[in-house]
């Protein structure tokens, strides 16, 4: 809608655009081939923005390790549900058992009441008196298939929504059908946990009250990811339907997809691992056909931080167990997480300060939850 004859304004701004065009059609004509920005190159970007001295190859050695320990969960879980069928067989079943396109809202907004209200119980978040909502998304978000959007620190106080997008109806009915199994009776728990509480939306109603201005507005994507990852394991530790194994197979699911992500990263970036090498590890190590598991080999290319989930998520057990050890009895979750989320979303070398927190942390006052 831009017109350069309009004003002086318009007119600079596709000035800009145009130049940047150039500048990016330059680099395909003589760039570097290559995507990977080397190892010196992951190393520096990985360090600065987490504010860590990164050792790539302890990295790699960490997402081998994870990726072993999620397989055996994957199959513990999957052996409660049928002991003689492999997990490779019994998950595509799990998967298609799912809401229709109709009813994926509902479900979810059923799962967000009893998260939040679990999570109250528990007291693994230091807050939980907002509203979330539970909807489509709008038609600029709608490429997201769930997600939550918050009210960040500065603006005024709104309800949070959890978008969970539903296929379009006139797509082919395989294309539906492939999308409608991310809302599965096994996934769409673990992706609720995970973006509603004691996730996303616990973490944004923790950072409107972080004590000071930069703890509310500057925040790093390890954590935030990172965060809402590690709650996924937490919620099976203190039994969120611990009577349905499908939970922890749900989980298992989306963390043996970002250890993946963050194994292909380092590859990409700082190993030989081609895109093709990248997508054979996603068909075998996270349940990803061909097309699936090829975009998110492409996506390595160009996103060398997507690993972030997991790197974060390994961080927080790592503090979580020198807690431990430091705080002796006088440790337990709601402590250490009141503690953790009290610096907002610091980048992981700066998580050890959560150690110095008091032992009786700030609480909400018994606000009451509402989910609608």
């Amino acid at each position: 809608g831009l017109d350069a004859d309009r004003d002086e304004v318009e007119a600079a701004a596709l000035a800009a655009h145009a130049r940047l065009v150039a500048h990016v059609e330059g680099f395909v004509r003589t760039g570097d081939p290559s995507a990977a920005l080397g190892a010196a190159g992951l190393t520096r970007l990985l360090s600065t923005s987490e504010a860590i001295e990164v050792d790539l190859g302890a990295l790699a050695s960490r997402a081998e390790a994870e990726r072993d320990r999620l397989r055996e969960m994957l199959t513990g879980a999957c052996a409660r549900i049928d002991p003689d069928r492999p997990p490779a067989e019994l998950i595509p079943e799990l998967l298609r058992d799912h809401p229709d396109a109709s009813g994926v809202v509902a479900e979810a907004q059923a799962l967000t009441e009893e998260v939040i209200a679990w999570t109250e119980r528990h007291r693994l978040a230091p807050w939980s008196d907002g509203t979330c909502r539970v909807g489509p998304a709008p038609e600029s978000r709608s490429w997201a298939m769930a997600m939550m959007s918050w009210s960040a620190p500065g603006e005024v106080d709104a309800p949070a929504w959890y978008y969970v997008t539903p296929p379009r109806p006139d797509w082919p009915a395989a294309e539906q059908e492939e999308w409608l199994q991310v809302f599965s009776r096994t996934t769409l728990p673990a992706i609720t946990v995970h973006e509603v509480a004691p996730g996303h939306f616990s973490h944004g109603l923790a950072l409107r009250r972080a004590p000071s201005e930069p703890r509310q507005q500057l925040f790093s994507e390890a954590f935030v990811e990172g965060w809402a990852h590690y709650v996924e394991e937490v919620a099976i530790e203190e039994g969120f339907h611990a009577e349905d194994p499908r939970f922890t197979v749900g989980v298992a699911i989306e963390a043996l997809v970002r250890v993946t992500r963050f194994a292909c990263a380092l590859g990409l970036h700082a190993g030989d691992m081609t895109v093709r090498d990248a997508a054979a590890r996603f068909e075998r190590d996270a349940f990803h056909a061909g097309p699936a598991a090829l975009s998110e080999a492409r996506r390595g290319t160009f996103d060398p931080t997507y690993g972030r989930y997991t790197w974060g998520k390994l961080a927080i057990r790592d503090l979580r167990e020198q807690a431990r050890r430091q705080w002796g009895e006088g440790f337990d979750l709601p402590r250490f997480h009141a503690a953790m989320l009290s610096l907002g979303a610091p980048p992981l070398g700066l998580l050890d300060h959560a150690l110095g927190a008091p032992a009786e942390p700030s609480r909400s006052p018994g606000t009451p939850v509402r989910s609608q």
